[in-house]
């Protein structure tokens, strides 16, 4: 497994519509493990295929796992078990690889606050569709359905939008969405600087 670069806005990669896989295979194995070591490390609870510069159709999310910086436990508190990565321990893993996945329901509408690795240091309230079904093909291959609602569902859809060239600060109000790409671009420039 390697870590990938997470590119971010406003790389031109981010804008641009991802491709379907038309046969996934085994060369997607080690995409996919790629990928989540990257979104582990960042860490994250989602990353797309365009995030790291693939044009493909493939997320990986995993809104269930639990990061422990082994400075904040107590005396004598035991440690939890997991990987370490960056000095944390990263434990109750379930990762979810969705490949050419597409909604197939949606249901009520619901607002959560949302971050993206690719948009660092932004925080905005989004609308989505509260409960989702999502037709994916697995990694290996076969096709699946998953309901989500939740964080998870908001994690999918904010990922899936990620395949369309969309950033969760697109689906903000104009004056919103110019404020944030405004302030992103100046700290942008001054990390370049830097």
């Amino acid at each position: 497994m390697a870590k990938l670069r997470i590119f971010t806005f406003p790389d031109s990669v981010l804008a641009k519509k991802a491709l379907p896989i038309a046969r996934p295979g085994k060369e997607y194995f080690k995409l996919a493990d790629d990928m989540l070591e990257t979104m582990y490390d960042a860490p994250g609870i989602g990353l797309a295929a365009n995030q790291v510069g693939v044009l493909e159709r493939i997320i990986v999310v995993d809104t269930e796992y639990d990061v422990t910086d082994p400075e904040d436990l107590k005396p004598g508190e035991p440690i939890p078990s997991g990987e370490v990565v960056n000095g944390q321990i990263i434990s109750g893993k379930n990762p979810i690889i969705l490949i050419n996945p597409e909604i197939v329901l949606r249901e009520g509408k619901s607002s959560m606050k949302e971050a993206c690795l690719s948009v660092p240091d932004y925080t905005a309230e989004v609308q989505r569709s509260e409960i989702i079904k999502v037709r994916y093909q697995d990694i290996d291959g076969l096709l699946r359905t998953i309901d989500a609602e939740g964080l998870l569902s908001v994690c999918i859809q904010h990922e899936m939008d990620h395949l369309d060239g969309t950033l969760f600060i697109d689906r903000l109000s104009q004056l919103k969405k110019e404020f944030a790409k405004k302030k992103l671009l100046k700290a942008r420039k001054l990390e370049e600087r830097s």
